[in-house]
């Protein structure tokens, strides 16, 4: 964000300085009579260049940023957050991942934590049922977060991007901020808000490492800060800061192997896994490293063709998204 600010005053101030310099016009007083001392003769042509360089840096200020991977390409399993509870798959309340991925959400529009506006509702929205209620007993935080996960189920951006607000106001613990700025996150990153996404990712992150250093023998807090590390990483590499998502994403590969994790036991943390080592893949045959990618891969495989061994109905399309882009990376390898 203070990039493209930078550029949009740089921009302005080089355009403004050309239209003057060029004696196209005057802008009151401003730079009348600057003496371009050596390059006085060149008046004209000095001027049509700063105001060319001016409109080529507030375009490159303004319009979004695309990334540089061959992602759009590509099968992939859904988010990096793997099995996560997010925004961009709102209907998990904690229930077992789905095998194929739930489209994102395009209709929210999310800018800052107190204040919020939303776009009306694409005239096709994914269609998926709405979350389930929060249990008896649970917290203002999770009362609120059940009832926008509700809302997210039938389409209602509106409202829900405006409980999202009181989400946010209402999260007490470090813990609670994470879970709600990650899905603040979410909410911009599924309207194409690259800027404002990764503003709430650094929050989600900074608040996940308080989690996990005031608990670090938690595997929760390791998944949590996974989480919150992948959404940074997603939303770098859609904007093509690759060497911020190498970064995220190794750390976050680097919370889900670590000892004392889940993985073993729960099917949902091995598919966060699984996902986690493609996304990091997927980002090093980017930068050209197919044999670091290949060793990803081939280790995506063996944890997905457990899951699909064990419960094909939920991880079969896993498995053959993943034996596809295996295959590919290894005839590139091969060739």
């Amino acid at each position: 964000m203070l990039a493209r600010i930078v550029g949009i005053i740089l921009g302005l101030i080089l355009a403004t300085s050309g239209y003057v310099i060029s004696g196209l016009g005057t802008l009151g007083t401003w730079a009348v009579g600057w003496d371009l001392g050596p390059f006085e003769p060149h008046r004209t042509t000095a001027g049509w260049a700063a105001m060319t360089l001016g409109g080529i840096l507030l375009v490159a200020a303004l319009i979004p940023r695309m990334g540089t991977s061959r992602r759009g390409t590509r099968r992939r399993k859904g988010s990096a957050r793997g099995g996560e509870r997010s925004l961009t798959k709102p209907f998990d309340m904690g229930g077992p991942e789905p095998a194929a991925a739930i489209p994102a959400m395009t209709a929210p529009v999310m800018t800052t934590a107190s204040t919020v506006q939303a776009a009306p509702a694409p005239a096709q929205a994914p269609a998926s049922a709405p979350a389930p209620a929060a249990p008896v007993g649970a917290t203002e935080f999770e009362i609120l977060r059940a009832e926008m996960l509700a809302l997210c189920g039938s389409e209602a951006w509106n409202p829900a991007a405006r409980v999202l607000a009181r989400l946010v106001r209402a999260a007490e613990t470090d813990r609670e901020r994470t879970i709600a700025y990650r899905d603040l996150g979410d909410f911009a990153a599924a309207q194409g808000r690259h800027d404002d996404a990764a503003e709430a990712y650094e929050e989600a992150v900074s608040y996940a490492r308080m989690v996990r250093k005031a608990a670090p023998n938690d595997p929760t807090a390791d998944e949590l800060l996974a989480g919150a590390l992948a959404g940074v990483g997603d939303t770098a590499e859609a904007e093509g800061r690759l060497n911020e998502a190498l970064s995220a994403f190794e750390e976050a590969l680097a919370l889900r192997r670590s000892p004392g994790g889940r993985e073993a036991a729960d099917p949902g943390a091995q598919r966060a896994l699984s996902v986690a080592l493609e996304r990091l893949a997927d980002l090093r045959e980017d930068r050209g490293h197919r044999m670091r990618a290949l060793d990803l891969y081939r280790e995506s495989y063996d944890v997905t063709a457990r899951l699909a061994a064990a419960d094909p109905a939920r991880f079969g399309l896993d498995l053959v998204a993943t034996r596809a882009r295996l295959e590919e990376i290894e005839a590139r390898v091969a060739g």
